[in-house]
């Protein structure tokens, strides 16, 4: 991703805000599997280089909402379209039985994780999983 000056998790925030824009640092941490307090200072430096924004939330001003930049939004194809390369370049020569198998299994793993995280009394959104370009045909699971 340093093509397009990413590096790090960087990548994945600005998927992250591509599917829901306008939420908590908090959403945002777990929207990219990070602790909030990591994440605060890959903020602090991704406002710096003009990519995001931080807003008040006019419901509770003790916390900000973050935005991308038109700057952060025209990346978000190519980062996905990179994203996607590196993946089926991952895939090659596994076969699609393997591929079924290994999907089947991470699928019960993350049904696992998603009812053990509910019976501790977490908030799990189902899309967290899924980010997808603007067109929305292309998509990663992450």
């Amino acid at each position: 991703m340093q093509r397009f000056g990413l590096t790090g998790g960087k990548w994945k925030i600005i998927t992250a805000l591509s599917l829901n824009e306008g939420i908590t640092q908090k959403h945002l941490a777990d929207m990219t599997f990070v602790e909030a307090p990591t994440l605060v200072p890959v903020i602090d430096k991704m406002e710096k280089e003009g990519y995001i924004t931080r807003q008040p939330d006019p419901k509770d001003r003790r916390n900000n909402l973050i935005f991308m930049t038109e700057k952060a939004r025209e990346i978000v194809d190519p980062t996905i379209d990179c994203i996607l390369e590196i993946r089926d370049r991952g895939l090659n020569k596994i076969s699609k039985k393997d591929l079924e198998i290994a999907r089947k299994v991470l699928q019960q793993i993350k049904e696992n994780t998603e009812e053990f995280i509910i019976q501790k009394g977490e908030k799990t959104e189902p899309n967290l999983w899924i980010a997808q370009n603007k067109t929305g045909k292309k998509m990663v699971k992450f």
